[in-house]
């Protein structure tokens, strides 16, 4: 996470905005300094879908988190929660707010789901919280201000760093009630599973071409091949591992970055029956991880579509060290099934990394690769 981030800046400029004041924070929170800034508050709840995020920001108050879809620490009057807009145990957690902190994000859906699964909290003492949204320039911050059109007047308050700066109050809707929710993505049905999503999970209400040629490369799978443990590595609403799950293969772990992913991700396996094991983690768990979880540390399959939309550079750094640590995590008879934008050539890293590496599928646009050690 970055120690210097503008948004971070601009809030504190803007200090008094939150001061002695019940806060609740949503969005892309990109510093743990955030934390510091929240101390004056009278109390303070940081909801976030990002465990990158959340375990930065539990690190400020001494706390650790686990490894569910679900997770809060808090430290006198602070509290973190890694959660997804739709969990119904989050509302719970929050209790009256007197100033909504939002942190805009390029995906505006992720901010407008979260301030409507939360609107009954919005409300303190029967006045109308106050909101203030923050955004840089080029992720939406000018026009920020739509996130709360028809339930909110807002003014532009402050603009520096490249962001945008609105504040006012909800004092067009009546106890809570009044946000609207963003459009909801549609099932997905892959080899007869129905999956439902979630907002902002990738490839909205459809089955991404990479995901659909990784799919049809693992069809053909030896039985063996799923008798082992299986990874399914970025899980997104479940679509790799759930299928495997489907075809016969008895130890499914499916990890993912996002509480909205491992939420979609096991209410999906609960639909269908199938057993699944979900962990909260950044690319491949720890081995202290897998013993916690009773998982062996080694897996006969590994199953990816590594995203690369939070940017390129990053997230190619990302994926090209999930691939030069992946052999430590596969049997000695294992695979790792991978697929990407062709244009990413992924299978240099691999042939770094592996003994045997194939290409199964190429089109102009995305390959599926298959590593073994």
């Amino acid at each position: 996470m970055r120690g210097n981030d503008p948004l971070i800046e601009v809030l504190e400029r803007n200090h008094e905005l939150i001061l002695q004041q019940r806060v609740l924070g949503i969005g892309e929170i990109n510093s743990p300094q955030l934390m510091k800034l929240l101390v004056g508050t009278t109390s303070a709840v940081v909801v976030t879908d990002n465990y990158v995020t959340a375990t930065a920001l539990a690190a400020v108050m001494g706390q650790r988190l686990g490894h569910s879809c679900f997770e809060v620490a808090s430290y006198k009057h602070l509290k973190v929660i890694f959660a997804a807009a739709s969990d119904p145990r989050l509302s719970a957690e929050i209790g009256p707010i007197e100033r909504v902190l939002v942190f805009v994000t390029k995906t505006k859906s992720l901010n407008q789901h979260m301030l409507f699964a939360l609107q009954g909290q919005f409300h303190a003492d029967q006045h109308p919280a106050k909101v203030t949204l923050i955004g840089s320039n080029d992720s939406g911050g000018k026009s920020a201000d739509r996130l709360v059109k028809d339930v909110a007047t807002v003014y532009k308050h402050d603009s520096a760093r490249k962001c945008t700066v609105f504040d006012g109050s909800f004092n067009h809707y009546d106890h809570g009630v009044g946000l609207r929710d963003c459009k909801q993505p549609q099932p997905v049905t892959v080899n007869g599973l129905t999956l439902a999503q979630e907002p902002g999970l990738f490839s909205q209400g459809e089955l991404d071409g990479g995901t659909a040629l990784l799919l049809q490369a693992l069809a053909d799978l030896p039985p063996e091949q799923l008798r082992g443990q299986v990874l399914d590595l970025g899980c997104g609403s479940g679509v790799l591992g759930l299928s495997l799950a489907a075809k016969g293969a008895a130890h499914v772990c499916c990890t993912d970055i996002s509480a909205t992913a491992l939420y979609a991700t096991t209410h999906n396996a609960q639909a269908h029956n199938l057993n699944v094991t979900t962990l909260a983690c950044d690319m491949l768990p720890s081995a202290e991880l897998l013993a916690a979880a009773q998982l062996e540390p080694k897996f006969k399959l590994i199953v990816t579509n590594p995203p690369f939309h939070q940017g390129i550079a990053r997230s190619l750094q990302e994926t090209q060290a999930m691939i030069a640590a992946a052999p430590q995590y596969l049997s000695s008879d294992g695979a790792l099934y991978l697929v990407g934008n062709t244009c990413l050539n992924y299978g240099a890293n691999l042939r770094e990394a592996f003994a045997h590496v194939t290409e199964l599928i190429a089109t102009p646009k995305f390959t599926v690769y298959q590593a073994q050690p």
